[in-house]
């Protein structure tokens, strides 16, 4: 994954908000977005397995723009730390990089950076639900 850190040089070089902060939740469902992730998986032609969630954590600068330093958390349906195969990730991770319409962070008109979240949730293998 690219985990580069790049930061665009018009946004405020320190501080950032949470995404419900500063109304930034993708502007697509979640019911829409697990339909099309699952859909894009299915366009992988793997067979994935496990149950549980995959969370990536990123940046939305002051443009809208998904900054490509990412987290990655991976954990049980049951919460605990696990490991989901690389496979299954990295088409996650190429799924998010294709949600280009995040919305521009704002507190009193003055846009800023937000830490973001999408959590892909699993059932043997195929995406149920996205969250937020």
């Amino acid at each position: 994954m690219d985990t580069a850190s790049v930061r665009n040089p018009a946004c405020p070089a320190t501080g950032s908000a949470r995404y419900y902060s500063v109304q930034g939740k993708y502007p697509r469902s979640s019911y829409t977005l697990a339909n099309e992730a699952q859909a894009f998986l299915q366009q992988q032609k793997q067979a994935y397995v496990g149950s549980g969630y995959v969370t990536f954590r990123f940046v939305i600068d002051c443009a809208g723009h998904r900054q490509p330093r990412v987290q990655v958390l991976q954990t049980t349906a049951q919460y605990q730390p696990t490991h989901f195969s690389p496979a299954l990730v990295e088409a996650l991770y190429a799924y998010l990089q294709t949600l280009t319409e995040w919305r521009i962070g704002q507190v009193k008109n003055v846009p800023l950076n937000y830490i973001a979240y999408l959590t892909f949730k699993l059932k043997d293998g195929k995406i149920v639900a996205v969250v937020p």
